[in-house]
């Protein structure tokens, strides 16, 4: 995969930070920051995923059998009229 390098600035408590969690978990800075932009996206997509469960939580899952019928009876009279008018 390609990659692209970009440079960061940080207070030296920030530094000190990141060197500390890369000594610790991480092989190197890239991998740090690769990780907390991971977790953003994940964090992201999640407060998305919830907006739109709150938002569908009533809404119909699609159609009732009524509405079904009355598409139904609407294509069914569209194609007679067809019919009638030598277009079928």
């Amino acid at each position: 995969m390609k990659m692209t390098t970009m440079n960061v600035s940080l207070t030296p408590e920030q530094s000190e930070y990141v060197r500390r969690n890369v000594e610790r978990d991480f092989g190197n800075a890239s991998e740090f920051f690769r990780e907390l932009i991971r977790e953003r996206m994940r964090r992201e997509i999640e407060a998305d995923l919830a907006v739109l469960n709150a938002t569908n939580q009533f809404a119909p899952a699609g159609p009732s059998a009524a509405e079904l019928d009355q598409v139904l009876a609407v294509q069914r009279q569209v194609r007679k009229d067809f019919k009638r008018a030598g277009r079928l």
